[in-house]
């Protein structure tokens, strides 16, 4: 009888939920991967690193045109925002977000997915290049600099993307957002004491705009969450110079996965970079390289 209660006990004992990993790649592909400069390798390498990555979710950033061959070569589900954006999933889409009357398709849109279950907000962003960052003037005060990034867009940008984001937001805890991107412009996580006079910084510490809101919005810098001393690892993912693509004189961080919720965490993350046009080695394999930015990859622990 004893045996028959213990047994009954432990089939009523809540079993401990299982704990489940999302991976999500963000990357600016350059042209869709097929820019005449680079006609056919380009897509080549572009799909051979987005298989060898493993992602389960891709943000791709200038699309144009690559969608469905990426998407076949994958055997993953899309959603084309616009001509620009595009998410690829591992996962069923279950409802896919676009705000035209406050945010061009072209600078943001998202999906939700169903992770086995589990519903995923994730949304994919492009904020204007201009002002260009690799000509931020470093050596004027912080005040001047701030007024100098302010001339662009990319302030209003975010802060009608935040507008729309509001009400999916105050949903993070029950169902975590992910937000991803070429975000054009640096982090204040970057440009602190520590990284003053390195990193082509001049001496400058900066709070910059666009960062400073995502962070007051309640979003986690994946990247930064992981990797916390900007000094000892910046995170590149932008290389050249400002006056060519294949000079390499510039380490900046401008492509970024942030992510909010209490039941989400980033366990992983890693930013990679390398020469337009040379050879990347990335886990244990070499590619042809075919865009200008480097892309992030993070790991997400979701309950």
């Amino acid at each position: 009888m004893a045996v028959i209660c213990l047994l009954c006990l432990a089939g009523c004992t809540p079993q401990k939920e299982v704990k489940k990993t999302l991976t999500v790649l963000s990357w600016n592909v350059w042209h869709g991967g097929h820019s005449k400069t680079y006609p056919g390798k380009g897509c080549e390498g572009t799909i051979g690193i987005l298989k060898k990555s493993n992602a389960d979710v891709i943000l791709m950033v200038e699309t144009y045109g690559a969608a469905p061959m990426v998407a076949d070569s994958l055997g993953y589900g899309y959603h084309l925002i616009s001509d620009n954006l595009c998410i690829y999933s591992r996962y069923p889409i279950l409802e896919k977000y676009a705000f035209p009357d406050s945010i061009s398709t072209f600078n943001f849109g998202g999906v939700k997915i169903d992770m086995d279950g589990t519903p995923v907000r994730i949304f994919d962003t492009w904020l204007h290049y201009l002002p260009d960052m690799r000509l931020a003037p470093t050596d004027k005060s912080e005040e001047e600099i701030l007024a100098w990034e302010r001339e662009g867009t990319r302030d209003d940008e975010i802060g009608k993307i935040l507008s729309v984001l509001r009400p999916m937001l105050a949903e993070a805890d029950s169902i975590p957002v992910i937000m991803g991107g070429d975000f054009n412009v640096h982090s204040h996580l970057d440009w602190t004491e520590a990284t003053k006079d390195l990193y082509n910084h001049g001496g400058a510490v900066v709070h910059w705009p666009v960062s400073v809101a995502m962070e007051e919005a309640g979003f986690k810098d994946s990247f930064r969450e992981i990797n916390p001393d900007p000094a000892q690892k910046l995170g590149v993912t932008w290389l050249t110079d400002a006056d060519s693509l294949e000079t390499e004189r510039r380490m900046d961080r401008i492509d970024f996965i942030y992510y909010q919720g209490k039941t989400i965490q980033a366990m992983e993350s890693e930013c990679y970079d390398n020469s337009l046009g040379k050879t990347f080695s990335f886990k244990g394999e070499d590619f042809f390289y075919p865009s200008d930015h480097g892309f992030v990859l993070s790991k997400f622990e979701i309950e």
